[in-house]
């Protein structure tokens, strides 16, 4: 697997066709490959999807390109949003303190 360093959408006036060409990082090299695409919507789709992935890579033996994403944990997620609450009521009773010593 190679790693992916960039992707440009290309189209070809002459032939009248899309392509998305690859930017790969082989052995301190870098190496570029070009893939025929069905249209806009599928290049756009591509530049998306790597642009949105943590990781991409380019497999020269099957021709896959593959992309990686770090998703987060459904728990964590909502640990985080018991202490953000926890943190908003600590919050409100000290307003509301010294709102109190204020008036004295």
């Amino acid at each position: 697997m190679l790693p992916i360093q960039g992707l440009k959408c290309i189209y070809d006036t002459t032939g009248r066709g899309w392509s998305i060409e690859l930017v790969l990082k082989a052995e301190g090299e870098t190496a570029l490959r070009r893939f025929d695409v069905d249209g806009p919507d599928d290049a756009e789709m591509l530049i998306e999807a790597f642009e949105a992935s943590s990781v991409s890579a380019f497999d020269p033996q099957t021709g896959e390109i593959v992309f990686g994403y770090e998703y987060l944990d459904l728990d964590d997620e909502d640990d985080l949003a018991d202490e953000d609450e926890d943190s908003e009521e600590d919050s409100d009773e000290d307003e509301s303190t010294k709102g109190e010593d204020a008036k004295s």
